[in-house]
């Protein structure tokens, strides 16, 4: 029995927004598909298998992303109130959202683009009502993985807007490429609901690529209520905030957050600790337990050592989850890590899995809390990630000296460290780019502007950054801050486009 959301949210939204009567528009232009792969595969860390595929037509420039802040008046953050049960056998999710979204552009709004990646699986995403501030909606246009949703009266600046909807989801099968869908081992919902897509001079919602993330995100507060279809079911839950569980209920709140994610297995076993005060826990499979356990310990230490280095840990708990998936890839509070890892790890400190879970950790930070337009700029996050897993072998290992060799020169990197998504033309040059050419790079920005500033400078930056969306020239803004050292030879050398 699908569970529908209480009255009381309703109402509550209802206060909060502005009243806006909807009534239905003709669809905007569409935009054309340039991929026919549902969801091309997330970022991957330069260590899984890769193909060649061809490379896709340039994005459109980054935009501004400045945006207002009210005194007063709608919610600081977009609120997301999803009710879902999930039929595990079945492989299917029925869903109950509403959506509380200011209008913090500055710009007065006629319509809203919503990101619906389901909807890029066939026969996957099924939308049944839809309504806004209490009144049927018939006039969107649904196409790809957008929601084009017209509003009857413009939303003032300053001012919120609420939608609800009730929905389907047909899961497709997962595979080492893709997270989202379920396999034999487990089930996994990752950008399962629709969202306001951020604004900046326009909708920022950019077409899927053959490699890396296509999606941006503005952070925003999620209540997620979990159910099992048939509550007998034996089901261990990992998710991106700490689960309030009863009756085979799980009822989450995550704060700030850019993603909410979880994922089913009735196999999972755990590990556990409370690092300075948050609690991480790690779900492995089968027979992985001393894998499991050696990850966990570093990935431990890796929160330790990154809050140090980069201010404290952003989130409420962190999940570590082990998956078919052969490589990483990361939420807010939780990561998955390729089960191949665990089962070819050495026993050695330096390998895959502790590397590359070390990596996922530091996206808590760089991608988490510090966001970024994973399109168009993915070296914010993904250089900074790949510099970091050096930072803790520095700070935890320093005896370890081979992590260079290890994870960047065997590959005898090459490209743009800016490349975007769409020049990335296959998983091992858009790696070798902007991931390890990346991590070269702020190796060398640090022996230039030396140890003491550089570490000063990257907590500035996590820090001024944090909840918002970074930019290059938020980069080096803030880095010109700490220092009047001349770089250009070494922004000539990485960067296609050096910043002025």
């Amino acid at each position: 029995m699908v569970r529908r959301v209480a009255c009381s949210f309703l109402l509550l939204l209802i206060l909060l927004s502005a009243c806006i009567q909807a009534a239905p528009t003709a669809p905007t232009q569409s935009r054309p598909r340039v991929t026919t792969n549902p969801n091309s595969p997330p970022t991957l860390t330069p260590f899984g298998p890769a193909e060649d595929t061809p490379a896709i037509p340039a994005a459109t420039q980054p935009a501004d992303n400045t945006s207002a802040s009210p005194a007063s008046g709608p919610p600081a953050l977009p609120q997301y109130i999803l009710e879902a049960t999930l039929d595990y056998g079945k492989h299917t999710l029925a869903v109950d959202e509403a959506i509380n979204y200011p209008n913090l552009t500055g710009e007065e709004l006629n319509s809203l683009v919503l990101a619906v990646e389901p909807n890029l699986w066939k026969n996957c995403f099924k939308l049944g009502d839809l309504m806004v501030s209490g009144q049927s909606v018939k006039g969107y246009h649904l196409y790809s993985d957008r929601l084009d949703l017209p509003l009857a009266s413009p939303l003032a600046p300053n001012t919120a807007v609420n939608i609800l909807l009730h929905y389907d989801l047909v899961l497709p099968p997962a595979d080492v490429y893709h997270v989202f869908g379920f396999n034999w081992l487990q089930t996994n919902l990752v950008d399962w609901y629709p969202f306001v897509v951020p604004y900046s001079d326009g909708w920022v919602l950019h077409p899927p690529a053959e490699v890396g993330e296509h999606l941006v995100y503005d952070p925003a507060d999620f209540e997620v209520t979990l159910h099992l279809a048939d509550p007998r079911a034996s089901m261990v839950i990992a998710a991106g905030a700490p689960a309030e569980t009863a009756n085979e209920t799980w009822h989450y709140r995550l704060h700030h957050g850019r993603t909410f994610v979880f994922s089913a297995s009735p196999y999972y076993q755990t590990v556990r600790a409370t690092v300075g005060g948050i609690p991480v826990s790690g779900y492995y499979l089968m027979n992985e337990k001393d894998q499991a356990t050696a990850a966990f310990q570093e990935v431990s230490k890796a929160v330790s050592t990154f809050s140090s280095l980069f201010g404290p840990y952003p989130y409420a708990s962190l999940s570590m989850v082990e998956s078919p998936y052969f490589d990483g890839m990361e939420y807010d509070g939780l990561f998955f890590l390729g089960r191949d890892y665990y089962i070819s790890s050495d026993g050695t400190v330096l390998n895959n899995m502790i590397d590359i879970g070390v990596h996922e950790t530091s996206h808590q930070w760089w991608f988490g809390s510090v966001g970024n337009d994973q399109a168009l700029e993915p070296w914010l996050d993904e250089a900074l990630a790949t510099y970091s897993e050096e930072l803790f072998y520095e700070k935890n290992y320093p005896d370890v000296t081979a992590w260079q060799t290890f994870r960047v020169d065997s590959f005898d990197p090459s490209g743009w460290v800016d490349t975007d998504i769409y020049h990335g033309v296959n998983f091992r040059t858009y790696a070798n780019a902007v991931y390890l050419r990346g991590a070269l790079f702020l190796g060398d920005l640090r022996k230039r502007i030396g140890e003491v500033v550089f570490f000063a400078f990257l907590k500035d930056y996590a820090t001024q950054m944090a909840g918002k969306r970074s930019t290059s020239a938020d980069f080096f803004r803030i880095m010109r801050e700490h220092t009047s050292s001349d770089i250009s030879d070494l922004l000539a050398e990485y960067f296609r486009h050096p910043p002025k």
